[in-house]
């Protein structure tokens, strides 16, 4: 469920506190507004608030699966392609969350040049290889770590239920 967002709400905050958010919400590649709103949700929820937890239901529309799972990324660079090893940490039918150690090529600030690349990776069960086409949506800088969320654009059928078996 998609929460509405009809209401303001203003605070007041030390210089210090702001420049922090901001940080932050760069960061993470949101606004400050959307990080603000997912550190109270997130809050609320760890808290027991009753009813919030009926109100910030999941919003993904495939389950998501925990997993460690090598990958190769291929990034098209015009007239050749470079490929760089990555580990998915979590998978489901529409998605990927894939993480890079910070000293790889993938920098915070690549974003728009990995926004479209291609994944490919080895299924546990069946040991075949498939590839997906990916669109970066976000990229968190963890400190030792780069994490890209990237959604498959385009997938083939006959690849996602080759998926389908991993994540049963």
């Amino acid at each position: 469920m998609i929460m509405k967002k009809d209401v303001v709400f203003s605070i007041r905050m030390s210089t210090e506190v702001r420049d922090a958010l901001r940080e932050a919400a760069v960061k993470e590649h949101r606004t400050i507004s959307s990080l603000l709103n997912r550190i109270i949700t997130e809050h609320l929820e760890h808290d027991n608030i009753a009813g919030v937890e009926r109100r910030f239901e999941e919003r993904r529309k495939f389950h998501r699966k925990r997993i460690l799972l090598p990958s190769k990324t291929y990034l098209d660079e015009g007239s050749s392609a470079r490929d760089l090893p990555g580990v998915i940490l979590d998978i489901s039918l529409g998605g990927v969350l894939l993480t890079y150690p910070k000293a790889s090529e993938i920098k915070k600030t690549s974003l728009g040049d990995l926004s479209k690349f291609e994944l490919c990776f080895e299924l546990p069960s069946t040991r075949e290889r498939i590839r997906f086409g990916c669109d970066a949506r976000r990229m968190i800088d963890t400190g030792n770590e780069i994490h890209v969320a990237a959604t498959f654009r385009n997938p083939n059928l006959n690849t996602i239920k080759k998926l389908q078996t991993t994540l049963l």
